[in-house]
């Protein structure tokens, strides 16, 4: 059976009659990371979250910024044929957002609302060495927070230097320090769309800037550097959350950013 273009739309929260939110994956492919955020997303705007070509362990990756925009953008006019859209990404997904913004905009759509939550600008950091890849890819798809691992570091560390990212993952899928049900060939197929995802970021170019709303939410421990977002946003609103990059996603982080984006609808529905 062939995929049709919404399959890859998830719904977070169907319920609501206002123009809903769509939340774009970070690095790791998956929307699920904005469940808790969607469930304190003001009642009447459902969201709806994107998968990433490849998250199936089917379909290849995308190997582009342009191409994860294209195909999502393609999807979201599928579902919905004209806006207004509201985006929301966070890490490599808000600046996937920011490109879907652009080409809306410039197929003449109304995009009243951007969220670009704690996103690096592509370019502003060198594509990690092996060993440090597997270990990004692992802190990410655990989602642990600065410091939040010493047993898998220490694990890490007693590897091979020489040692690939699959001969990585199965010694450390064997250690203890991730749960079981992560076997090699599971952490192999995720890291392989992570691996995807992270050289279409550092390829990336940003080419031109978004005239429409943007909300930027940036984490307190970020370093300010990777976050200047004010020349590729002209009608930007810039907002810090305590945490770290992970861990907004907690409380109170996840309290202040329900907060900033519920602000932002309220804005863009009074305009």
């Amino acid at each position: 059976m062939t995929a049709t273009p919404t399959d890859s739309l998830v719904p977070l929260r169907a319920d609501g009659d206002l123009p809903p939110v769509y939340c774009v994956h970070p690095v790791s492919g998956s929307p699920y990371c904005y469940a808790d955020l969607a469930r304190r997303i003001d009642p009447g705007s459902p969201v709806f979250g994107f998968e990433a070509p490849g998250f199936d362990g089917i379909d290849e990756p995308a190997q582009s910024i342009r191409e994860l925009a294209e195909v999502h953008t393609a999807t979201l006019r599928a579902a919905r044929p004209h806006g207004p859209y509201q985006l929301l990404g966070w890490s490599l997904g808000g600046v996937v957002a920011f490109e879907m913004a652009r080409l809306l905009a410039a197929e003449g759509e109304e995009v009243p609302l951007l969220v670009v939550i704690d996103a690096a600008l592509p370019g502003t950091q060198p594509f990690p060495p092996g060993p440090a890849l597997v270990r990004y890819f692992l802190h990410d798809f655990l989602g642990l927070v600065s410091g939040g691992a010493p047993e898998l570091d220490k694990a890490l560390a007693a590897l091979d230097p020489e040692a690939g990212p699959q001969e990585r993952l199965e010694a450390i899928a064997d250690s203890g320090t991730v749960p079981e049900e992560f076997d090699a060939e599971f952490l192999l197929e995720r890291f392989t769309l992570f691996r995807a995802h992270a050289h279409a970021m550092v390829d990336h170019v940003i080419d031109g800037a978004h005239d429409g709303p943007t909300t930027l939410v940036k984490a307190e421990l970020s370093e300010p550097h990777l976050l200047l977002w004010e020349p590729y946003a002209t009608r930007l609103d810039q907002h810090t959350v305590p945490g770290d990059h992970h861990s907004i996603w907690r409380e109170p982080g996840l309290v202040a950013i329900a907060d900033i984006v519920n602000q932002a609808l309220r804005r863009g529905a009074s305009v």
